[in-house]
C-alpha cells in the first residue's frame, strides 16, 4: 500500500537538499523553483489522487536534474529520493 505521509517526508527531504546545493551553487534554484511548482501536490494528503501526474513529474525532474551539477557530499542521496518517490507511487 501506498503511503501518502511518507509521499510527504521524502519530498519535503529531497527539497531541503536541494535548496542547501542552491546555496552552493545559485544556478541549482532553477531546478528548486522547478521542484517547488509541485510541492503542494506531493505534500498534500490527497496525493495519492495524483499518483499518475506525479510520478510523470518525476520523470521529468529526473531527467532536468542531469542539467545540474551536485555536490558529492549530496548527490546520491538526491538520486535516492528522486527514485524512492517514483517506486512509492509506482506501487
Amino acid at each position: 500500500m501506498v503511503n501518502s505521509e511518507k509521499i510527504k517526508n521524502d519530498y519535503l527531504q529531497l527539497l531541503r537538499l536541494i535548496e542547501k546545493e542552491s546555496l552552493i551553487d545559485t544556478s541549482i534554484s532553477r531546478y528548486l523553483n522547478y521542484l517547488n511548482k509541485y510541492k503542494n501536490k506531493f505534500i498534500d494528503q490527497s496525493n495519492l489522487q495524483h499518483k499518475e501526474e506525479l510520478k510523470e513529474f518525476l520523470k521529468g525532474a529526473n531527467r532536468f536534474s542531469d542539467e545540474f551539477s551536485f555536490s558529492e557530499q549530496n548527490i546520491s542521496q538526491i538520486r535516492s529520493l528522486i527514485n524512492n518517490l517514483y517506486e512509492t507511487l509506482n506501487h
